[in-house]
């Protein structure tokens, strides 16, 4: 059975498609056999790896509506991008949070459907949308792991507070199996007495265990996405692909503890 990380938080531009595409990719090149699921309309994660989602036809919210209808889904689905597999998002997943509140244990859907393939990968992972609406919801009642990627500032700090509320709700009153394994500070900068400080409180609040390694900004993170290609392979030698191996190996030794 694969194990499976859903990549969450309620505000936006926090990192969450860095980490989560950064980390599948890394693992995959590892010889991981891993899924990275898109499950946001915005599909950043879908370009991310350099899939336009304006040619996606069939992707996650097309194979949700066969498995609904048919309890079957096109293999088609899943495209390759590198040694990763990817299942792509594009503009027609924004109708489904309006579609699940109309359905009946609608958030159980996504839940079923992995549970037809999850056994044939090692990790799957999950980038949801900045929202706490259904999608997310699905997204958290059919993931075993939660990662929180999220700035080091206030504002981001507001997003992860709503976020662990839903966290605590979705694991004591849907997945008694969700645990949390941590929160990702993103776009650090150590130089900064603000960044260190919000560090700290990100310990003392979670304790230092459920707080991973930092992602540090970088320009070569934008510019891997820009080509379509995880930062470990478009910079091997940068600070970011040092974090990146950091953080994907700080999820899979907490995922073997917990």
């Amino acid at each position: 059975m694969g194990k499976i990380v859903v990549f969450s938080n309620r505000k936006g531009g926090t990192g969450k498609t860095t980490v989560a595409v950064n980390v599948a990719a890394f693992l995959a090149d590892q010889g991981k056999k891993c899924l990275l699921i898109d499950l946001d309309s915005q599909a950043h994660a879908t370009v991310h790896l350099g899939v336009n989602p304006l040619k996606v036809r069939y992707g996650i919210y097309e194979a949700l509506v066969d498995f609904v209808e048919k309890k079957t889904w096109r293999e088609d689905l899943f495209l390759s991008a590198g040694s990763c597999t990817l299942v792509p998002s594009n503009a027609n997943l924004s109708a489904l949070d309006v579609e699940l509140n109309q359905t009946t244990d609608g958030v159980l859907i996504f839940r079923d459907f992995l549970f037809e393939f999850e056994g044939a990968f090692e990790y799957i992972f999950i980038d949801t949308p900045p929202s706490l609406g259904p999608v997310t919801l699905s997204a958290l009642v059919a993931a075993q792991y939660l990662v929180i990627p999220t700035k080091v500032d206030f504002l981001s700090g507001v997003g992860l507070a709503q976020m662990m509320e839903l966290y605590y709700r979705t694991s004591a009153n849907l997945n008694p199996l969700l645990k949390f394994l941590g929160v990702v500070p993103t776009m650090f900068e150590a130089k900064t007495r603000i960044a260190r400080e919000i560090l700290k409180e990100f310990s003392q609040a979670f304790g230092e265990e459920n707080v991973l390694p930092p992602l540090r900004r970088d320009i070569k993170v934008v510019e891997a996405s820009s080509h379509g290609v995880p930062i470990h392979r478009y910079a091997p030698r940068c600070r970011a692909t040092q974090d990146i191996r950091q953080i994907a190996l700080g999820i899979v030794e907490r995922m073997g503890r917990a």
